[in-house]
């Protein structure tokens, strides 16, 4: 608080472009994960205690040493059956063939 407090105009002075031209949407898009938040994890007994849970699992989210740690999980690739490709073969041939047979006749 206190960095920001006294030490705003500093801020204000070295930031790359002014206050009023700074976009809004990252604090619009923050919204779903408000919502998810506090449908999903806060507590709903008391209004003080469900947005302490929300506030922090805001900051948790928005860690961004705890980010760089996150992985996303990658989706195993699976191959086509064999019966599959054939019929992927089989009917690649048949346009090839339904082309030329065309080339042909406009000949």
């Amino acid at each position: 608080m206190h960095k920001i407090l006294v030490h705003d105009a500093v801020i204000i002075e070295k930031a790359l472009l002014p206050i009023g031209q700074l976009s809004e949407e990252a604090a619009e898009a923050r919204n779903k994960h408000f919502r998810c938040f506090r449908q999903d994890f806060a507590r709903k007994f008391s209004r003080k205690d469900c947005n302490q849970d929300i506030f922090n699992r805001l900051l948790l989210s928005s860690d961004p040493l705890l980010s760089s740690m996150r992985t996303v999980k990658k989706r195993k690739v699976e191959t086509f059956l064999p019966e599959t490709l054939a019929m992927f073969v089989s009917a690649e041939s048949n346009i090839l063939s339904e082309n030329s047979s065309e080339s042909d006749e406009e000949t």
